[in-house]
């Protein structure tokens, strides 16, 4: 008998060490890797069933709200297929979200993870985003013509962004733990480590340029002021929080209009004086008098065709109407350089480019301030281009925000169609097409989706479905007390803004950030709110 109970005591020790390994590992691949989450996910199913220990699992998952909330996530995508008449996509998402199930029945059905777990996979987590973070920064810092969106050639930089902004933090956690230990053993050795992990952070999403993350992590500042002053029941921290939210809304708008004016908008020499009519050589200039403007000129005045052509089979031997890397068209690239760099567009104006901007403007580079690494500027000059751009012709193609703006429209008008129930899990796509098609629209035929989280469940499931989603998840949090977290109220934000200008949940690195955190966070919260300390004090 007593052998018995050792064998079966070492058969649980075993499965449970594999088990804690097989998350490390998930936890590392989360921002690195999509082939190494799905094999982890797979080899963690594997090591759950055999395991076996069903009625203790079942015990488990009875007490855990949480993990209801992933099931009924599921159950209604699965559900919602009954509305559904293309079934080769709907079976193609069930499978793709998987790991809305997989994860938290393995994470949430398996022995409790004590604080000192927890803190040992954040930490892998945090360490693994800034390796990561150093390696696209010096693949990108080391190329000349490498785009920002390539930094991490077998990842999203919009997923990996919200790694950062969660890693970011954990570790702004983990310094206010270590600043309140006074009697902590190389303390300051501690806090200055994270100090420059956070500068790592910090870094890799100004290369990044997303704007995403900025704002995500403003909301997160702002919601946990509000949270600490509510939890404090502090009077005079209302007053702070406010004046916060006032300040970074105040920051913002003064950086964009500082950019907006004096960089911008406001016009130089050149395009100030009256319009010359002939170049240097003599020969006429075209003034389209269009109004489109970029860094203070107007980009289709002072053009001679002639001459550009020209001056640029002197300078470079790629024709100038073939295309660049990017797919661009080497003319209008040209003429976007020379203007953005205040000179004419003629052979007086190409002669002064020097030898690197003709490599830059080969590469498809269309303002010499675009290679600028680092900087807001950068940002706001996109942006603002883009706005051109919508102004004056109405296009949004190869336009993140004015994209966006289009498709949400697009996905709301889907969910006055089919308010109640939805146009089902497996017609998304085919609807979302439909509907561009139908408006003639640009993006008609780029198979993009909505980039917005919330409208694609109402679009998909309707205002039952959605409903469902929403309660379930309410109900999970306010049974586990999970709001009493402040990580977790921090790592909520960060999904939910998300949500916002993303399809966070249509891809699998979406999925699993979103899956497996969740489940860790909560285990995080519901220990806190049971008297023990938090996770990150055992790290000390």
């Amino acid at each position: 008998m007593l052998r018995k109970v050792q064998m079966s005591f070492t058969r649980k020790s075993v499965h449970q060490n594999i088990f804690y390994l097989l998350l490390a590992v998930l936890v590392c691949a989360m921002p690195t890797s999509k082939f190494m989450m799905s094999a982890m996910m797979i080899f963690l199913a594997a090591n759950w069933l055999i395991e076996c220990r069903f009625r203790e699992k079942w015990e488990l998952a009875k007490a855990n709200k949480v993990l209801w909330a992933f099931v009924a996530l599921y159950a209604v995508h699965l559900l919602w297929c009954l509305f559904s008449n293309n079934w080769d996509y709907a079976l193609d998402d069930l499978r793709k979200k998987l790991p809305l199930l997989v994860i938290p029945l393995v994470v949430l059905t398996s022995d409790f993870l004590d604080r000192r777990k927890i803190a040992l996979l954040l930490q892998f987590f945090c360490l693994t985003v800034a390796v990561a973070s150093v390696v696209g920064i010096t693949r990108y810092l080391g190329s000349a013509d490498m785009d920002y969106r390539n930094m991490f050639p077998h990842f999203s930089h919009i997923r990996f962004a919200l790694n950062v902004c969660l890693a970011m933090v954990l570790l702004l956690y983990a310094l206010y733990k270590i600043y309140n230990r006074k009697d902590l053993k190389y303390r300051w050795l501690r806090m200055l480590a994270i100090v420059l992990l956070e500068a790592i952070y910090c870094i890799v999403l100004m290369l990044l340029q997303s704007y995403t993350a900025f704002v995500i992590l403003s909301v997160v500042f702002v919601v946990l002021l509000g949270w600490i002053a509510l939890k404090k029941k502090s009077r005079p921290l209302y007053p702070i929080a406010f004046f916060a939210v006032l300040a970074i809304t105040v920051l913002a708008a003064w950086l964009c209009f500082s950019h907006y004016r004096s960089n911008y908008y406001t016009l130089s020499d050149l395009s100030a004086k009256p319009l010359a009519t002939h170049t240097a050589q003599g020969n006429a200039y075209t003034h389209a008098n269009d109004g489109f403007i970029e860094m203070g000129n107007y980009t289709n005045n002072y053009v001679c065709d002639t001459e550009l052509r020209s001056q640029w089979a002197k300078r470079s031997t790629l024709d100038i109407d073939s295309l660049t890397p990017n797919t661009f068209a080497v003319y209008p690239t040209l003429v976007r350089y020379l203007n953005a760099k205040g000179l004419t567009k003629d052979s007086v104006g190409v002669s002064q480019l020097t030898d690197k901007d003709i490599a830059l403007i080969e590469q498809g580079v269309a303002n010499p301030h675009y290679t600028s690494n680092f900087g807001l500027g950068k940002m706001f000059y996109r942006i603002f281009f883009e706005y051109e751009c919508y102004k004056k012709t109405g296009l949004v193609k190869n336009s993140s925000f004015f994209q966006r703006l289009m498709l949400w429209q697009n996905g709301w008008e889907l969910f006055l169609s089919h308010p109640t129930f939805g146009v089902g899990t497996g017609d998304v796509a085919d609807e979302v097409e439909k509907n561009l098609s139908e408006q003639h629209s640009e993006l008609a035929g780029t198979g993009m989706r909505t980039h917005n989280q919330l409208i694609t469940f109402l679009f998909t499931f309707g205002i039952v479905g959605f409903a469902i989603i929403t309660l379930v998840f309410v109900w999970a949090v306010k049974k586990h007390h999970l709001l009493k977290s402040a990580v977790f109220v921090a790592y909520l934000c960060i999904v939910l803004v998300s949500f916002l200008g993303e399809d966070t949940l249509e891809t699998e690195a979406g999925v699993v950030f979103f899956t497996l955190m969740f489940s860790l966070l909560s285990q995080w919260a519901q220990a806190s709110a049971d008297g023990g300390e938090s996770p990150l004090d055992m790290l000390y």
